[in-house]
């Protein structure tokens, strides 16, 4: 499927991947915050599931993490509304940052359904105090945030999953599903952020999205399916056992000892980061090792950490 440009600008940019099928349907795909700095695009990737379904594919990136709101926000939704008026059905879909921006382009977009997995509803500290974790983001934003009920289709299907052992995650959903009563939401525990992580590890994205697309959801089914193969999954047993940390330290601290020195690396960098929360004596042991292994960290909990150093000093 070859790449066709339909717009760009210094902010914004949307990418076409024409399918094999009719050209009667399309999904548009919201980027996610990267983990690593976003200072431009990167190249657009076309989702393996519209691939198998024939339909086209609309991917939506931006040059920054600025939640698709800056000045150039009208000029995207003029684009998606040009580019999507001729479909006989359209879907959007969209992770964390991503996921707000599929609500808030919703109408722009003429979207039927949306899937929306762990969206903020805003991250305006005077709108969403209980997410002070993204306060500091907002301030790069440097404009007004829309409620995404305000532009987006507030009667659009489809499906709003989220972890509801996330605090922020759960405050955020509860708004989203008054401004969009028509979404299933889905709560996921401890399937992380995004609520889905535990799915992706078991291959398991492109099937919601399939159901979303075909307008067959089964909460029922995608919880299910979460149950099935969440034990075996490393990141379900670390949210686990930092629940259950404050309550049940009897339980929780051998397995986040277990996981600190035999995870994956951002396994053992979280669960160290617990273990230093809870002033185990080991902590800044095992913490020390892994970053003398120089194994590649995620940026985002590694800033945590060294925040947490600094702290202690």
């Amino acid at each position: 499927m070859r790449p066709e440009r339909l717009h760009q600008d210094r902010r914004h940019r949307i990418t076409l991947f024409r399918g094999s099928g009719d050209g009667r349907r399309a999904v548009v795909c919201f980027e996610h915050g990267r983990d690593r700095a976003m200072r431009g695009f990167e190249p657009p990737d076309c989702p393996r599931f519209a691939r198998r379904l024939g339909i086209d594919a609309l991917v939506v990136q931006t040059a920054r993490r600025d939640w698709f709101v800056s000045d150039r926000s009208a000029a995207l939704a003029e684009a998606l509304e040009r580019a999507t008026r001729f479909y006989d059905e359209v879907v959007a879909t969209g992770f964390s940052m991503g996921g707000y921006a599929a609500l808030l382009y919703s109408a722009a977009c003429h979207a039927r359904r949306v899937m929306a997995v762990s969206p903020q509803y805003s991250i305006d500290p005077r709108v969403a105090p209980y997410d002070p974790g993204r306060h500091p983001k907002f301030a790069h934003i440097g404009m007004a945030m829309p409620r995404p009920e305000d532009r987006g289709a507030r009667d659009v299907a489809g499906l709003l999953i989220y972890d509801p052992a996330i605090a922020a995650d759960r405050a955020h959903a509860a708004r989203i599903r008054t401004g969009f009563p028509r979404l299933t939401a889905v709560p996921l525990p401890h399937g992380g952020h995004p609520a889905t992580g535990v799915l992706a590890l078991a291959g398991r994205i492109g099937p919601l999205a399939e159901m979303l697309v075909e307008n067959r959801i089964d909460a029922a089914a995608i919880r299910r399916d979460h149950r099935a193969v969440r034990v075996g999954a490393e990141s379900y047993r670390l949210s686990l056992a930092i629940a259950a940390l404050p309550r049940h330290p009897a339980r929780a601290l051998p397995e986040l000892r277990r996981l600190a020195r035999q995870g994956n690396p951002r396994t053992r960098l979280e669960a160290g980061m617990a273990l230093l929360d809870h002033a185990e004596a080991e902590a800044l042991a095992l913490l020390g090792a892994l970053l003398e292994e120089g194994a590649e960290l995620p940026p985002g909990p590694l800033h945590r950490l060294r925040r947490r150093l600094v702290n202690r000093l």
